[in-house]
């Protein structure tokens, strides 16, 4: 709360507000999530139609017609500025949606968070699915020490360097290396895994997480060499890389 010479306003708030990775399970978002959408009608998003989807999915009666909604975009550096200063001049509270999982976690935000601190806010961060955390626990690698890369360079010889240096980050310090491809390169970095990786060095695929088609396993190279097929979908994919 604050104070001025005759009344107590509430502090305005700004709350992170996580997404379902797959659109079928909206289960994995707590009531709380739920509840803190259902007190505020004004969003700033990666993208309006999924965020409209999602709240439409989580609150069948909600008015979505009288919430206003804020496009971030990724281009703009400067627009989340100018966003969280219109907002704030209005004294509202708002929420921030990614695509999927949790905002400013390997997807944009991070500036509006940055931005409406110093506006005053209140920054509510809350708990929701993350397929970077969830491919972690289901990994069997180290949880305690991580390094997330998000994407890897595309062309070479970028990519093979990048390749020999998270090897030889989780050989010499243990640290489990995290990277995402675009899921129609999920393949050809796979191959590239195989030629590139030493056979001891353990890999974690871990697809479409939270899905009906969730599928995640971790072998060393030299056991993933050994199969005659891996059905690496164009789909959602975290990679993992450790010792």
């Amino acid at each position: 709360w604050f104070i001025d010479d005759k009344y107590i306003y509430p502090m305005p708030t700004l709350y992170l507000i996580p997404c379902p990775i797959a659109d079928d399970t909206p289960h994995h978002i707590p009531q709380v999530v739920i509840d803190s959408i259902g007190q505020l009608d004004c969003f700033v998003v990666e993208k309006l139609r999924t965020a409209r989807r999602y709240i439409r999915m989580v609150i069948k009666d909600y008015d979505i017609d009288g919430a206003d909604f804020y496009e971030l975009d990724k281009r703009d550096q400067g627009q989340s500025v100018k966003l969280v200063g219109e907002i704030a001049a209005t004294g509202r509270s708002f929420g921030v949606l990614s695509e999927a999982g949790l905002p400013c976690i390997a997807d944009p935000g991070h500036q509006v968070v940055d931005h409406a601190r110093t506006h005053g806010y209140d920054i509510v961060p809350l708990t929701g699915p993350s397929s970077i955390f969830m491919a972690l626990m289901a990994s069997g690698l180290n949880g305690q020490e991580f390094t997330f890369h998000g994407y890897l360079p595309i062309k070479e010889p970028a990519l093979t360097k990048k390749l020999k240096h998270m090897q030889d980050q989780a050989t010499k310090t243990g640290y489990t290396q995290l990277f995402i491809e675009t899921p129609y390169r999920n393949a050809k970095l796979y191959d590239k895994m195989l030629s590139t990786l030493q056979g001891q060095t353990r890999l974690c695929i871990a697809q479409d997480i939270s899905s009906a088609e969730e599928w995640i396993d971790t072998k060393a190279i030299a056991e993933w060499k050994k199969k005659n097929s891996v059905d690496i979908k164009k789909a959602p994919c975290i990679f993992l890389i450790g010792k």
